[in-house]
């Protein structure tokens, strides 16, 4: 069988959709530069970028928009830049990557509380899902005698309403969309054994940005809690299992990939 070729890897990962430009950076540097003195190339930036078919000109203005936000920062290293996390980047992604690369539900248990309907919003500044004005979804037991409230183990079955606040349906549909994309993607990737290092490294931040675009948009709370279609517990293992297969590659090596690359 022939191997197919990386673009049709990508366009079976993102359809015919190029990630937004300024999102997918988040990605690679959440991915690949996390570390205080983590720095990536322009160079590098723009072939990693190139792999999914990203332009230099949007990763340029995509890269301006990053620094203006505060996300990043450059410096020159010789004649070229190299680019890094800020302080702010560097905590925020530092506070995603549990929810990312989790290989577990973010959350084992979680409690229903019922508040005051004399007080409507009088706690709302707790953590969770409030699924109305005075009924709260919590990982974390709320610490106050005003609720009633009862733990919501495996086995409890809540109705439609309440896991549609959960998690809504354009979420579960990303999802649903995401694993159908990963139970496709093994086929392809077990027929092209011959992937660079540059692709394997594309494909990796293409795992971690599409998951993360769904993760990211949910509770922590226990899967049995969300809706009876989310197929969020299988986008995580299928991504554990491919990150894993595909380990990252230190900057250094990544760079070398880069600069080994024939000119033209």
């Amino acid at each position: 069988m022939q191997s197919p070729p990386f673009p049709v890897i990508v366009q079976h990962l993102t359809g015919d959709r190029t990630p937004r430009v300024w999102s997918f950076l988040i990605s690679v540097f959440g991915d690949l530069a996390q570390a205080p003195d983590a720095r990536i190339s322009a160079a590098l930036l723009r072939q990693i970028s190139a792999q999914i078919g990203i332009r230099p000109e949007a990763m340029r203005v995509a890269l301006h928009r990053l620094r203006k936000d505060g996300w990043i920062d450059s410096a020159r290293a010789g004649r070229t830049s190299a680019y890094f996390l800020t302080d702010r980047g560097r905590a925020q992604s530092a506070a995603a990557s549990p929810r990312i690369y989790g290989t577990g539900p973010g959350a084992e248990t979680a409690w229903l509380a019922a508040f005051n309907p004399g007080q409507p919003g009088a706690h709302q500044d707790g953590a969770g899902v409030w699924l109305s004005a005075t009924l709260l979804v919590s990982a974390t037991r709320p610490a106050t005698a005003d609720a009633f409230v009862t733990p919501l183990g495996p086995g409890t079955a809540l109705p439609d309403w309440m896991t549609a606040r959960i998690c809504d349906a354009t979420t579960v549909q990303m999802a649903a969309d995401f694993a159908r994309a990963l139970a496709g993607l093994r086929p392809l990737l077990d027929s092209a054994p011959g992937l660079t290092t540059l692709e394997t490294t594309a494909l990796r931040v293409l795992l971690v940005h599409g998951w993360r675009r769904i993760v990211l948009r949910t509770p922590i709370l226990p899967d049995h809690l969300f809706p009876a279609t989310w197929q969020g517990p299988v986008c995580r293992d299928g991504v554990a299992d491919l990150l894993a297969r595909y380990p990252k590659r230190p900057l250094a090596e990544l760079e070398a990939a880069r600069t080994a690359l024939p000119c033209g």
